[in-house]
């Protein structure tokens, strides 16, 4: 990222989403959604059956969600600097990313495809599916998840996911945390965000600030009525008072993910149009 540009979206107040701490841009000066919950508190896999961790060269990359037994949703930002799948693993089934608290299940990444609009200024439809060289066994740790089909009202509570960073700049968690927040209307997430924000993303927080996906949350999911409402995308800093989170809008990308996912051959393939 040039100077020219870090310049730029710090005059603006936005940090766009990093999907590995290692490749941080130190110049700008907050940080980018990534990685780890702030202000939540420890869950258990079980109760976010869907939620995977990604793995590059076996170090956590991002979050993600498992639609299918060999499909996963993550956030486009997460793979637009890879060249190809190679050294991408998802791992299932554990609250701990580090030590299996269960039947911990790891598949190698087949393939992956970026929704082809996103744009990295801003993170604009910032969705991405992963196809996964076998299938994850279901199990109580292990589940799909639905995708929302409509957003939902200002002020709806809903959760979010993930082993980020528990606070600006801080450490993975080792447990997966969750957290509360509420959906913030985009004509009012604008007052923050401007010009940056799209028709495509999802603002979530709370009055205050203190609750928000961080570092290493990016890909993972937003949560309603245990379906997929959004995908963890950008935002200023972590859990900063007046900048929400901001997420990639499923029920804004939701045809999209259909048709690719829809595109299979059979149970273990997938054709990309």
């Amino acid at each position: 990222m040039s100077r020219i540009l870090v310049a730029f979206l710090v005059l603006l107040g936005v940090a766009s989403s990093l999907a590995d701490p290692l490749y941080r841009n130190e110049e700008v000066e907050v940080p980018k959604l990534d990685g780890r919950i702030v202000g939540g508190e420890n869950t258990n896999i079980t109760h976010y059956p869907h939620q995977i961790s990604m793995r590059y060269r076996g170090n956590h990359r991002c979050g993600g969600s498992v639609y299918k037994s060999n499909i996963v949703i993550s956030a486009a930002h997460c793979l637009s600097t890879l060249t190809g799948p190679e050294n991408l693993t998802i791992v299932a089934g554990s609250s701990n990313i580090w030590y299996p608290t269960g039947p911990q299940q790891e598949l190698a990444v087949r393939k992956f495809i970026i929704h082809p609009k996103y744009r990295t200024l801003n993170n604009d439809y910032d969705a991405a599916i992963l196809i996964l060289d076998g299938d994850f066994e279901f199990n109580k740790a292990v589940q799909p998840i639905q995708l929302a089909k409509e957003r939902p009202e200002h002020d709806t509570p809903v959760t979010v996911t993930g082993w980020g960073t528990t606070s600006e700049g801080g450490t993975i968690s080792d447990v997966l945390q969750e957290v509360s927040v509420n959906v913030v209307e985009n004509t009012q997430c604008k007052s923050a965000y401007s010009i940056m924000l799209t028709s495509r993303m999802l603002c979530a927080g709370v009055t205050g600030g203190g609750k928000d996906a961080c570092q290493g949350d990016s890909g993972g999911p937003l949560i309603l009525n245990n379906e997929l409402l959004g995908i963890v995308s950008w935002g200023t800093g972590c859990a900063r008072e007046k900048y929400p989170g901001v997420y990639c809008s499923v029920p804004d990308v939701r045809d999209w993910l259909l048709e690719i996912i829809d595109a299979q051959s059979d149970i273990g393939k997938i054709d990309f149009l």
